[in-house]
């Protein structure tokens, strides 16, 4: 049975509500969570920057899977409403609860305010939204784990030592709230709304949101609809909407697109859907290719780590994108699929130009194949930016090199991002590396010849010059990480 057309189904506040997008309503299909979240009475959700930095629109959505409600805490700013659909979403008034007429607060709510963790409160619902997402998921809490998980909540008042400690004094305690009381519920009505719902197509004041079911019908849409605009995570495509006011007239959204959230391990490469979040990539692929998990620690905040996709994050081909050099320096291949055929691709011949790629108008980046790399290869990857967590790169890099038993170089592949109009290699230096001994004076030697090959623009985020700089330095940073 499929859903009528222009309606959405999600949990809030206990309830389904069904969410019909009627011509000419103040509701669209690219009104974002946040905002709906405001005009309905959650206002404790706050509206900060717009674009998934500053965290205070953080709430928490639960999904039903394999019988199971999954926790996860996103940026309301980043979601459009029908990529809820299906899912239940929780936000700090509904964390508290009455009981005998008294308010009860949540045991994160009470944790805070047992150690004066808040201070202006503009910022605190969405820290306390991030805090509840990891207290239902980890039973250990850690004060490493709390920074990592609070890295996309800006407070400016800089109270974070008490956050952290009301945090980390829940770890070790029981883990029951008012949530498991209902989970059995929330979780059967959460497999109802995804047991009706088919194909949904949302066409209202001028604006075509298509949500397919299946990868089939995702591929038959997409061949008709070649111009739809493509959405996995959204967390690019929102702030354009959000901030720059882009007018989008259709949308293909594949976020919710199960066939394309696997992740499947064989003996000589691990295969990813190109729809997992990079959360689920990075739990994935941390024990065999630990140059890629070291990125996916710097990309973003746990926040957008949850809702972007690494399909997404190719299909984009920006010149800094973070996954794209350290994916190219493992020999990542792509797997594109349209109606008729599958094909797949090196990813270092996927990119063709700035923000342009060898995708074909009716094709979809369907998953990523990665090969194990030989214990005789050495893989490191590097981010240069202005701040440590949620920011753009300004230089980003990925080496490899492989040796011989007098320590010869017999494979070099040196990767840039943030140094021309696509990721680019170093071929000159990789042809000075070749053949010679890898020690600090080749290293350094090597970093002269990387900061004239290449001729970078100056921007907001760097000068030409200092990008130079930067580029070479990494060379030599990882000639120190690698030294036996």
């Amino acid at each position: 049975m499929s859903m009528p057309e222009n309606n959405i189904q999600f949990i809030l506040d206990d309830r389904i509500i069904s969410l019909d997008f009627k011509d000419g309503g103040a509701i669209r299909p690219d009104t974002n969570l946040l905002g709906y979240l405001r005009i309905s009475g959650h206002s404790s959700v706050k509206e900060g920057c717009g674009e998934g930095d500053c965290g205070a629109c953080t709430v928490v959505i639960a999904e039903a899977v394999h019988g199971e409600l999954s926790y996860k805490a996103i940026n309301a700013c980043l979601v459009f409403l029908p990529m809820i659909h299906g899912c239940q979403v929780i936000t700090t008034e509904n964390l508290s609860f009455r009981q005998n007429g008294k308010l009860q607060l949540h045991p994160v709510q009470q944790a805070l305010v047992d150690h004066h963790g808040s201070q202006c409160g503009y910022c605190t619902p969405g820290i306390v939204m991030s805090l509840f997402a990891l207290w239902k998921n980890h039973s250990r809490i850690t004060p490493a784990l709390v920074k990592e998980r609070l890295a996309g909540n800006l407070c400016r008042c800089t109270g974070y030592q008490p956050i952290i400690d009301a945090i980390v004094d829940q770890s070790g305690k029981a883990r029951h709230d008012h949530f498991n009381d209902t989970s059995e519920k929330i979780t059967k009505d959460l497999i109802s709304i995804q047991q009706k719902s088919g194909d949904i197509v949302i066409s209202t004041s001028g604006l075509l949101y298509l949500k397919p079911a299946s990868l089939r019908e995702a591929l038959k849409l997409r061949k008709k609809y070649p111009e739809a605009t493509m959405l996995s995570g959204a967390t690019d495509i929102a702030v354009m909407v959000n901030k720059r006011k882009q007018e989008i007239s259709a949308y293909l959204d594949i976020s919710s697109l199960m066939d394309l959230k696997f992740i499947i391990k064989g003996d000589k490469y691990i295969s990813l859907g190109s729809c997992v979040s990079i959360h689920e990539m990075g739990e994935g692929i941390k024990d065999d290719f630990p140059a890629l998990f070291d990125m996916i620690g710097l990309f973003g905040s746990h926040q957008i780590r949850n809702l972007a996709t690494p399909g997404g994050n190719i299909a984009s081909a920006s010149p800094i994108g973070d996954l794209i050099p350290v994916l190219m320096a493992y020999g990542c291949e792509l797997e594109l699929q349209n109606q008729e055929r599958k094909r797949t691709m090196p990813l270092e011949h996927f990119i063709k130009g700035y923000h342009s790629t060898e995708m074909e108008e009716d094709e979809l980046i369907t998953a990523l194949i990665l090969p194990y790399p030989n214990k005789n290869k050495m893989i490191r990857s590097y981010k240069v930016s202005k701040r440590k967590d949620v920011d753009i790169s300004t230089v980003s890099s990925a080496f490899l090199l492989s040796l011989d038993k007098s320590d010869m170089i017999q494979e070099a592949k040196l990767f840039f991002g943030g140094m021309a109009a696509t990721t680019i290699r170093a071929v000159e230096t990789e042809d000075y590396l070749m053949g010679k001994k890898w020690t600090e004076e080749l290293a350094v030697n090597a970093s002269g010849i990387i900061r004239t090959e290449f001729e970078p623009i100056s921007d907001a985020r760097s000068a030409a010059e200092s990008r130079k700089i930067m580029a070479g330095n990494l060379l030599i940073r990882f000639w120190e990480d690698t030294e036996k």
